[in-house]
């Protein structure tokens, strides 16, 4: 399938997740991560949102003059990039708190779709160990990454009409990175290692960009993004079996890959 067709697809899955929050057996899962939506929409707007825009004005006021003539661009540029760091903290955040929660609703998902919950071979505090050591991993692959295209941006930020591609490059990241945050559900609960990981996530890397786009930009809207958390661990959950079929046994619900 062509990459413009792989896009496409991606965000159904999101619309599906929203199809089934309230599927018999999944609704007592998807109670609370709306609950810690709620809480984290309040603190953080209170927190951040009502002086985006301060600060903003505050870091353009301290800009040399010769750079006076990039002030609008660069305005315009930290809204936008803002916004997006905004959702994904926002969305890493909130995972990270209901991430007991969203791996139970996964299960129960795959359960709905097959008949068997998925097995990770692994005792409790092994599952609770390899989780911690995945997040941490994930973390740095995201730091590195971050870092690298920071230093690009950086650059570019000097280069009329080049300047303008920062906001997709960072928002193309972001995506990616919600993408592999949410599918993370349905592979962590397989119990798979994190080269094992990045290889799925990159084998079908525009079905997942596509998915992770719209999640971004549903994260984005003020009353949406309050069950855009369980819709998107439905969906990446349904994504992730799909995707992976036939490797997944439909009799034991077990990654043979």
């Amino acid at each position: 399938m062509n990459p413009v067709s792989e896009l496409i697809i991606g965000p159904s899955y999101l619309a599906r997740g929203f199809g089934l929050l309230t599927a018999p057996g999944l609704r007592r899962y998807v109670i609370l991560p709306v609950l810690v939506n709620v809480v984290l929409i309040v603190a953080l707007m209170g927190l951040l949102g009502w002086q985006l825009n301060d600060w903003l004005n505050a870091w353009l006021a301290g800009l040399p003059t010769w750079l006076a003539w990039l002030e609008d661009v660069l305005w315009w540029l930290g809204m936008i990039i803002s916004t997006l760091a905004f959702c994904y903290f926002f969305t890493l955040l909130a995972n990270l708190i209901a991430s007991p929660f969203n791996g139970m609703l996964s299960a129960r998902v795959e359960k709905l779709h097959t008949g068997h919950e998925p097995n990770s071979g692994m005792s409790i505090a092994g599952e609770m160990w390899d989780g911690l050591i995945g997040e941490l991993r994930r973390l740095r692959y995201y730091a590195s990454r971050a870092a690298l295209l920071g230093l690009v941006s950086l650059v570019l930020l000097f280069i009329p009409v080049a300047n303008l591609a920062i906001a997709p490059l960072w928002f193309v990241f972001g995506a990616f990175m919600l993408a592999f945050e949410y599918l993370d559900q349905p592979m962590a609960n397989r119990g798979l290692p994190f080269d094992a990981k990045m290889q799925r996530l990159y084998a079908r890397g525009w079905r997942h960009l596509g998915f992770g786009s719209v999640v971004t930009l549903a994260t984005a809207l003020p009353l949406a993004n309050l069950v855009v958390m369980p819709a998107a661990v439905i969906g990446a959950t349904l994504l992730y079996m799909e995707t992976d079929y036939p490797l997944i046994d439909v009799k034991t619900g077990h990654d043979s890959r």
